[in-house]
């Protein structure tokens, strides 16, 4: 059998370190920057951040910062992202459990998910409800296409309760609209919470948004 030639062994070795892709390992270092960026944008703020910065709070050298990303904003948006899809993920798992008749009960743990996940890290908070406006016009338009993905996904909720209402009470009822202003006020909830420095507990701040939650849904089943 032919042994094989020094650059095949090259290539191989170059594949593979310590029977890892190098794959495998891009992916790592990737998520480490993410995960630097959350801090460090969450923290001083996206325009006071720099790539030198940022790879040292990763542990990496530039030259793997431009090996994932093209510059700052690029890190941003994908920690922008890596934040709303983890917060999507545990929402979906909530309405895809949620029994048909038990509607505050998803809704609360759905709250629960979502103040639990600013408590937990209030850089995510930050860089979710402040930073994302302050970058530019695209990342702007990122986040209003997110608050419309939370949009729909609290629509599923409400408008069945809406299609039920034959009586007439209750003129012009739209789903969106509803749906729209249910999560605009617990935006603007976490984002106050947030600035106090999410002293109050999660239960506490889970109940007042419950009350206008309720208040929807009693003016919707009466």
């Amino acid at each position: 059998m032919n042994a094989k030639a020094p650059e095949q062994i090259a290539k191989t070795v170059g594949r593979r370190y310590r029977g890892v892709s190098n794959e495998t390992r891009k992916a790592e270092r990737r998520l480490k920057l993410i995960e630097a960026g959350i801090k460090v944008f969450g923290s001083t703020g996206y325009h006071a951040a720099t790539v030198k910065g940022l790879c040292q709070e990763a542990g990496l050298t530039e030259r793997y910062f431009y090996e994932s990303f093209s510059n700052a904003e690029a890190l941003f948006t994908a920690c922008y992202l890596h934040i709303t899809d983890t917060l999507r993920e545990k929402l979906q798992k909530v309405l895809l459990s949620m029994e048909d008749d038990n509607l505050e009960h998803a809704t609360r743990t759905g709250l629960v998910v979502f103040f639990s996940q600013f408590k937990e890290s209030p850089q995510a908070a930050r860089i979710l409800l402040v930073e994302v406006l302050t970058v530019n016009q695209q990342l702007e338009e990122l986040s209003l296409k997110t608050l419309y993905s939370f949009v729909e996904m609290l629509e599923t909720l409400a408008k069945p309760l809406i299609e039920q209402r034959k009586d007439g009470a209750v003129n012009g009822l739209d789903s969106t609209l509803l749906a729209s202003g249910l999560v605009g006020s617990v935006l603007y909830m976490a984002a106050r919470w947030s600035m106090d420095g999410c002293r109050q507990p999660v239960e506490d701040v889970v109940e007042n948004a419950m009350l206008i939650f309720r208040g929807v849904g009693m003016l919707l089943t009466k």
